[in-house]
C-alpha cells in the first residue's frame, strides 16, 4: 500500500484560497492511504470540540473558518480520526490563555483505506507550548522488525560502569575456567553475560531519568482533565505549576542534547572531517529498498519479502557449488592437478616462522587499537570501544582463544554470523537484487581474529603475489598499472601491432570463492599448517543475515566466498586469484606484448583483470579454456556481456570475430579502466580525462559557493574533496601539463575560496604551507609536479617489483632511467624512446632541479656510466664489473672523503683483471674533472627522498613541501615586515615559526583559529584602509581618541584600547599567579612567553583568543566588550573542550590545560562580571 503523508497549518483568519489549494492537494495525490495532520485553527463540531468560557452557557457555534473547515472534509472525503474512535469523549488539544477555553484544533485526516490500518489515537498533555502532542498509531504488518541490542557507547564513558564491567569480567573467567567447556564457548557466554549486565544498567537509568518525567505526566493529564470538565482558578494555578515542572525537566534533557550537538559543530564544523564532507556531498537518491524483484521475476515491496528474496539470492550465491565438498577426493586431485601445472611462489622457512608463532597478547592489542569499531557493529552489538576500554580483561583469554584454533579447535558459531548490509552500485537497476554490493558487517571479535592474521600474512604478500596484481598489496600502487597499460598502448600505437587490450570484468569474484580451492592454494604456496589451521576456524561455520529496516532477518550458512569487509578477505583473495593469473601469463599460446624479451600480458587490481593481448584471435581462443578450467574449480565466472575489448590496428574482420565468436563487447576508441579511461590514440587521454574532471570540479565549485561554510572551512574543503579527485589524475595518467592547463581551475578554486568578492589576503600567502606561514591551500601545479615526482622515485625501485619500471627500462635500453635521470642535460645521450611518460617524468625532474633548486647540478648521483663527460662510459658493459660492486656514481668514488682503491672494490665482489683497467679510467676521469667537491657534497633533502632505502609514507605530501618550501617560490612574508614595524620589534625565523604553530593550534574549533588568523594576516579593515579606499572621508579612530585607526593602533595603540588591555593583562596575571609581560606579540598573535609552562601557554592562547574574539566582536564600535564578555567567550571554550575530552578520553590533558583557569573562576573573591 501507498501512503501519503501531509502536514499544513491553517491560518487563524478565514482563508477560501488556502482551503482550496489543500482541497486540489489531496485531491490530485496518487491512489493510496492519505493521512493529513495539524493545525487546523478550526473545528468540526463546535458543540463537542470546542468548550465554552468558564461563566457562560452559551453552546459554541460553527464560526466562517469553522465552515470553510467543514466544507474541505466533505470534498475531499477525510475522516476525523479521533472522534470516530470516540465519539461522545470531550477532550481538547488547545488552550486559549486569553479567552479561557478549550478546543481541539489539532487533528489527523485520513480517507477510508488508511482508516482501516488505524489503531488508535491519542491526544497526549499541554506541556510545552498552549497545544498538546497528538499521536496516530496505524497496523503495519509490514513493519515487524526484530529488535537488535547494540552497545550504548555513552555507557563506556561512565567510570562507575567500567568499573563493574571490570570487576563482572574478571569474576567471569575466574568462574570459567578452561576445561570440559571449550574456550570459544567460554568467550561466547562471557558476551551474553555482559550484555545482559549491559541491559540491566541501561534499564535502570532509563527508568530513573523517566521516573519524574511520567509522574509530571500523569499528574498533569489528570489536572487537565479535571480542569476540562470542571474550570476553575484553582485547578487553573495548579495545572500551570505542574506544566511549568514538567517544561523546566524537558528542557534540561534537551538543553543537554544541544550543548553535546553544539559541541561536536565546534570541533569538527569546517575541519577536515565527517560534517563538511556530508555538507559537500549531493545528496544520495537511495534512501531505501522499496522494492525488489524474486527470483520468479515477481516484484515485492514489504520488508520481510524483500528480506526474503535477498536472502535467498544471497544463500544461493554463498552456496553456489554444493557439490564442492572439502572430502571430495576427486574434486581435490583436480585442485592439487592444476596447481602443480603452475610455477608458484612457495615461502621459505624464515617466512613460514613467523606465521606459525603463537599468537601474541600484544599482535591482538595492535588489531585492537588498529581498528575503528564504533560503527557498523555485527550482530551481537558489541563496539571496539568495548575491546579498548577493557582491554586488560579481554586480551589474554581471547589470545587464548585464537591459539586454539591453531591447534584444531574451533569458533563458535554466534562469533561467525554477520550481518549483510546493502550497498547499492551506481546505475544499476535498483529493483534487481544483483545491484547491491554485500558488505559483511561481522562481529568485532570476528574483526580482531582477522585483522591478526591479516597483519602477519600482508609482509609475505610481495613473496607470494606477482607484481602484475597490485591491488591490496602493500608499497604497490594503482597507478602502477594504469602507466603500465598507457605505455603498452603507447608501444603498439606507435609500431602499429594488431592487438586487443580487453577488460575482464569478474561476476560476483570475491562471493563465489571456493573454500576447497582456497585452502588447497594456501598449502601450495607454504603457508604453514598452524596458520591455515587459524583462517579454516575463521571459514568454519559462517552464517549471514540481511538487515532490511521493518523486517526480521533469515540467517544462512555460507560455504564459499570472501567476506567484504573482514579485514583479511582481500589478502585471501588475492592469494586465490594468484594461479589463474600465473595460467594466463605462463601459456604459451596466450601472447602479450613482448619487449625486449619481456612479455606483458596481464595485469590486475584486485578483481579487475586486464589483458594486453599480440595474435588477438589465437590468444582468446586459448583464453577461454584457461578461464573456464578455472572457474570449474575455482568458482571464478567472467561476465562475458560487461567485460569489453579495445582493438588497436586489427582487420575488421578479426574485430566483428571477437564480439561475435567470444561475446566480448567492443569498445572501438576508449576503454574504462580503473577509474580512467585508456584511449586507443594515445593523444586523447587528455581530452578523456582530465578535461572532463576539470568541467566537473568547476560544476561543483560554483554550487557549493552559497553553501555556508567559513573561509578556512573552504580551503579544508579544496584539500578534502577537490584535491583527491584532481590527485587520482595526477598518479594515474602521465599527462604532460603546464601551469596554464591548471590555471583555470585554480582561479575557480579562488573563487570559490573569496565566494566571488575581493581577495582578502595575498595568493602567495593563500598557497604558502602554513608551517612557512601560510594558509596551505593546494597549488595544483605544485601537487602536479609532486604526483609525477613520485613516479621518478618508483624509477629507483628494482625493476623486478614494478612492472611498468622494468617496461620503461626496457624502452630506454642501454641506458637505465634511475640512471639517465640524474646526468645534466648537456651530459645525457640521445634517448632512444619517445615513451610519452618517460618524457613527462624527465621534465618534471628537470623542473624540480633548475626551476625549483633543489638539487643541485651536477649531483653525487650522478651516473659514471652512459655519461658524455666520460666517453669511455657510453660503453655501460665494458665496466659491469665495477657496476657490480657499486661503482655507480660520483659519490660512489670517494670512501671516508679519500678516493676508493680498487682493493676496496675487491673486497665487495669478484673483479676480473680487466675490470682494473676500466677503474684507473674512472680515477683519471675523477681527477681530471676534479669531482672530489661535488661527490662528497651532502644530498640535498630532495636527494634524499629519491634514494631511500624503502618506501616512504606520504611520499606525495613530502614532495610536495619541498616543492612549496623552494628558495624564491613565494617571495616575502609582507604581513610580518608590517608587524615588525608596528611593533618596532624585528623577529627572528625561528619565533615566526613558534607564531604560526601557536596560530594553528589555538583553538580545536576552526571557526575560532580564524581569529587567529584573521589578525596574524591583518584582514581586518581599519578607518584608515576604508579611507585610503574612498568608503569613508575619515581615516580617524572609531572609539573618539582623535588619532589615525591604523591597523596597530586599533589592535593595540588606542588608548581606549590600552585600557581594555590593561585590565585583561591585571586579570591574566591573577590566573596564572605570576607576572606576565604585557607583550603584545604574546596577547595579539600567541608567541610564546618564556615564563610559561606547555600546558600554561595553551591555556594563555586559549584565554587571549576569547579576549581577541569578543575585540573583534566591536571592531566598529565606540565602547569595548566588558570583562564579563570576556568570560563567557572563556567559559564557553572551556565547556567545549570538556566535553569533547570526554568523548576523546583526554580529560588529563583537558585538566593540565584549565586547571588555573577553573581555579580562578571558582576562587570566593572572582568577579567574572568585572568591567
Amino acid at each position: 500500500m501507498t501512503y501519503h503523508f501531509l502536514n499544513i497549518y491553517a491560518p487563524t483568519t478565514p482563508s477560501v484560497d488556502f482551503w482550496d489549494s489543500i482541497c486540489n492537494l489531496v485531491s490530485a495525490l496518487p491512489q493510496g492511504a492519505v493521512i493529513l495532520g495539524g493545525d487546523m485553527n478550526a473545528v468540526a463540531c463546535p458543540a463537542v470540540d470546542r468548550s465554552g468560557r468558564q461563566a457562560s452557557t452559551v453552546t459554541p457555534t460553527l464560526g466562517r473558518q469553522d465552515k470553510l473547515f467543514a466544507r474541505f472534509l466533505r470534498q475531499v472525503g477525510l475522516i476525523d480520526v479521533w472522534r470516530v474512535l470516540y465519539p461522545s469523549v470531550k477532550d481538547y488539544s488547545f488552550y486559549s490563555a486569553p479567552h479561557g477555553t478549550y478546543s481541539r484544533i489539532d487533528l489527523f485526516l485520513v480517507n477510508g483505506l488508511a482508516m482501516s490500518n488505524v489503531i488508535r489515537a491519542e491526544i497526549n498533555s499541554i506541556s510545552w507550548s498552549d497545544h498538546a502532542d497528538i499521536a496516530l498509531y496505524l497496523h503495519t504488518p509490514k513493519l515487524a522488525a526484530s529488535w537488535s541490542w547494540r552497545l550504548n557507547s555513552s555507557l563506556l564513558r561512565d567510570p562507575e560502569v567500567v568499573s563493574q564491567l571490570r570487576t563482572l569480567s574478571i569474576q567471569y573467567f575466574q568462574d570459567n575456567p578452561p576445561g570440559e567447556t571449550s574456550l570459544s564457548t567460554i568467550w561466547a557466554a562471557h558476551k551474553a553475560v555482559m550484555r545482559g549486565h549491559l541491559i540491566k544498567i541501561a534499564t535502570h537509568k532509563k527508568r530513573t531519568k523517566l521516573h519524574s518525567l511520567v509522574t509530571l505526566q500523569q499528574s498533569l493529564r489528570r489536572l487537565e482533565m479535571s480542569h476540562k470538565s470542571s474550570p476553575s482558578p484553582e485547578l487553573l494555578s495548579e495545572l500551570l505549576r505542574t506544566r511549568s515542572s514538567l517544561k523546566r525537566l524537558l528542557l534540561d534533557d534537551v538543553a543537554k542534547q544541544l550543548l553535546w550537538s553544539r559541541r561536536m559543530f565546534f570541533e569538527k564544523a569546517n575541519k577536515l572531517d565527517t560534517l563538511l564532507a556530508r555538507s559537500l556531498k549531493p545528496r544520495s537518491k537511495f534512501s531505501s529498498i522499496s522494492a525488489v524483484k524474486t527470483v520468479k521475476d515477481v516484484l515485492v515491496n514489504s520488508p520481510q519479502e524483500i528480506c526474503a528474496a535477498f536472502t535467498a539470492y544471497y544463500s544461493d550465491l554463498y552456496n553456489h557449488s554444493p557439490h564442492h565438498d572439502p572430502a571430495d577426493k576427486s574434486h581435490l586431485d583436480a585442485i592439487s592437478s592444476f596447481l602443480d601445472s603452475l610455477s608458484l611462489p612457495h615461502l621459505e622457512d624464515s617466512h613460514i616462522s613467523g606465521l606459525s608463532a603463537p599468537i601474541l597478547e600484544e599482535e591482538v592489542n595492535c588489531a585492537i587499537s588498529a581498528l575503528g569499531g564504533t560503527k557498523a557493529l555485527g550482530p551481537d552489538g558489541f563496539s571496539g570501544g568495548y575491546y579498548k576500554v577493557l582491554r586488560p580483561e579481554l586480551v589474554p583469554f581471547l589470545t587464548s582463544v585464537f591459539n586454539d584454533c591453531a591447534e584444531g579447535g574451533s569458533l563458535h558459531p554466534d562469533l561467525l554470523v554477520a550481518n549483510i548490509a546493502l550497498i547499492p552500485k551506481e546505475g544499476r537497476d535498483p529493483a534487481a537484487v544483483e545491484s547491491y554490493r554485500p558488505i559483511s558487517l561481522i562481529n568485532f571479535d570476528a574483526k580482531i581474529f582477522a585483522k591478526v592474521l591479516a597483519n602477519r600474512l600482508s609482509p609475505l604478500l610481495q613473496v607470494l603475489v606477482h607484481p602484475d596484481q597490485v591491488g591490496f598489496v602493500p608499497n604497490r600502487q594503482l597507478f602502477d598499472n594504469t602507466r603500465r597499460n598507457a605505455d603498452l598502448i603507447w608501444w603498439l600505437s606507435s609500431r602499429a601491432t594488431p592487438s586487443l587490450i580487453l577488460s575482464l570484468d569478474a561476476e560476483k569474484a570475491f562471493d563465489r570463492v571456493e573454500w576447497p580451492f582456497l585452502f588447497s592454494t594456501l598449502s601450495r604456496l607454504g603457508l604453514p599448517e598452524f596458520y591455515v589451521n587459524m583462517v579454516r576456524a575463521l571459514y568454519s561455520g559462517m552464517s549471514a543475515q540481511v538487515r532490511v529496516p521493518g523486517s526480521s532477518p533469515i540467517r544462512f550458512p555460507i560455504c564459499n566466498g570472501t567476506r567484504q569487509g573482514c579485514p583479511l578477505s582481500p589478502l585471501l583473495f588475492l592469494l586465490s586469484l594468484e594461479p589463474l593469473l600465473a595460467a594466463i601469463r605462463d601459456h604459451p599460446e596466450i601472447r602479450g606484448v613482448r619487449v625486449r624479451g619481456d612479455s606483458f600480458t596481464v595485469s590486475a587490481y584486485a578483481d579487475d583483470i586486464l589483458l594486453t593481448l599480440t595474435d588477438p584471435i589465437s590468444s582468446l581462443s586459448h583464453l577461454g579454456p584457461v578461464l573456464s578450467d578455472f572457474g570449474e574449480i575455482a568458482g571464478f565466472r567472467i561476465n562475458y556481456t560487461k567485460s569489453c575489448a579495445m582493438p588497436l590496428y586489427m582487420s575488421h574482420t578479426d574485430t566483428a570475430s571477437i564480439e561475435s565468436g567470444f561475446g566480448f563487447r567492443l569498445a572501438p576508441s576508449e576503454l574504462s579502466y580503473l577509474g580512467i579511461l585508456l584511449t586507443a590514440n594515445p593523444t586523447a587521454l587528455y581530452s578523456k580525462n582530465f578535461t572532463t574532471m576539470v568541467h566537473q570540479i568547476k560544476y561543483d565549485l560554483e554550487h557549493w559557493c552559497d553553501k555556508p561554510i567559513s573561509w578556512i572551512g573552504r580551503i579544508h574543503s579544496v584539500k578534502m574533496n577537490i584535491l583527491p579527485r584532481i590527485l587520482f589524475l595526477f598518479q594515474t595518467l602521465p599527462l604532460l601539463l603546464s601551469q596554464r592547463d591548471l590555471a583555470g581551475l585554480q582561479q575557480a578554486i579562488d573563487s570559490f575560496i573569496w565566494q566571488n568578492k575581493r581577495h582578502r589576503v595575498a595568493r602567495r600567502i593563500l598557497y604558502r604551507p602554513k608551517t612557512r606561514g601560510g594558509l596551505g591551500l593546494p597549488n595544483l601545479y605544485l601537487y602536479y609536479c609532486a604526483a609525477q615526482l613520485t613516479q621518478v622515485v618508483a624509477w629507483h625501485s628494482s625493476a623486478s617489483t614494478r612492472r611498468w619500471v622494468a617496461l620503461e627500462t626496457a624502452f630506454m635500453f642501454p641506458d637505465r632511467p634511475d640512471l639517465y635521470v640524474w646526468l645534466p642535460r648537456a651530459s645525457r645521450p640521445i634517448l632512444r624512446t619517445t615513451c610519452p611518460s618517460i618524457l613527462t617524468s624527465l621534465r618534471l625532474f628537470d623542473l624540480a632541479r633548475t626551476k625549483f633548486e633543489l638539487m643541485g647540478v651536477p649531483s653525487p648521483l650522478t651516473p659514471l656510466l652512459r655519461n658524455r663527460e666520460f666517453p669511455p662510459g657510453l660503453r655501460a658493459s665494458d665496466f659491469g664489473g665495477l657496476a657490480g660492486v657499486g661503482l655507480l656514481r660520483y659519490r660512489d668514488l670517494y670512501h671516508n672523503g679519500r678516493l676508493i682503491t680498487f682493493s676496496e672494490l675487491q673486497e665487495r665482489g669478484v673483479l676480473s683483471p680487466f675490470s682494473f683497467f676500466r677503474f684507473l679510467q674512472i680515477r683519471h676521469f675523477a681527477t681530471a674533472q676534479m669531482l672530489e667537491k661535488v661527490a662528497t657534497a651532502p644530498l640535498s633533502a630532495l636527494e634524499h627522498v629519491f634514494m631511500a632505502d624503502g618506501p616512504l609514507k606520504g611520499l606525495i605530501s613530502r614532495l610536495y613541501l619541498l616543492l612549496s618550501s623552494s628558495p624564491g617560490q613565494w617571495g616575502p612574508l609582507t604581513y610580518c615586515d608590517k608587524w615588525e614595524v608596528d611593533l618596532c620589534d624585528p623577529l627572528p625565523g625561528d619565533e615566526w615559526e613558534d607564531i604560526w604553530e601557536q596560530t594553528s593550534r589555538s583553538s580545536i574549533c576552526v571557526t575560532h583559529q580564524e581569529q587567529s588568523y584573521k589578525t596574524l594576516l591583518r584582514w581586518y579593515v581599519t578607518p584608515v584602509s576604508l579611507y585610503r579606499m574612498g568608503v569613508t572621508s575619515s581615516d580617524f579612530c572609531w572609539r573618539d581618541c582623535g588619532e589615525k585607526g591604523t591597523y596597530i593602533h586599533m589592535w593595540w595603540d588606542c588608548p581606549v584600547v590600552r585600557r581594555f588591555w590593561s585590565l585583561v593583562h591585571a586579570e591574566f596575571q591573577k590566573i596564572f599567579h605570576r607576572q606576565l609581560p604585557m607583550d603584545p606579540w604574546a596577547f595579539l598573535l600567541s608567541r610564546p612567553l618564556s615564563v610559561l609552562s606547555r600546558p600554561e601557554q595553551l591555556l594563555f592562547n586559549r584565554l587571549a583568543l576569547a579576549v581577541r574574539r569578543a575585540l573583534a566582536a566591536s571592531w566598529h564600535q565606540s565602547i569595548l566588550p566588558s570583562w564579563s564578555v570576556v568570560t563567557a567567550k572563556i567559559v564557553d571554550a572551556c565547556l567545549m573542550d570538556e566535553l569533547t575530552a570526554k568523548v576523546r578520553d583526554t580529560m588529563s590533558s583537558f585538566s593540565k590545560t584549565w586547571s588555573l583557569w577553573e581555579e580562578y573562576s571558582s576562587a570566593p573573591n572572582c568577579n567574572l562580571n568585572l568591567n
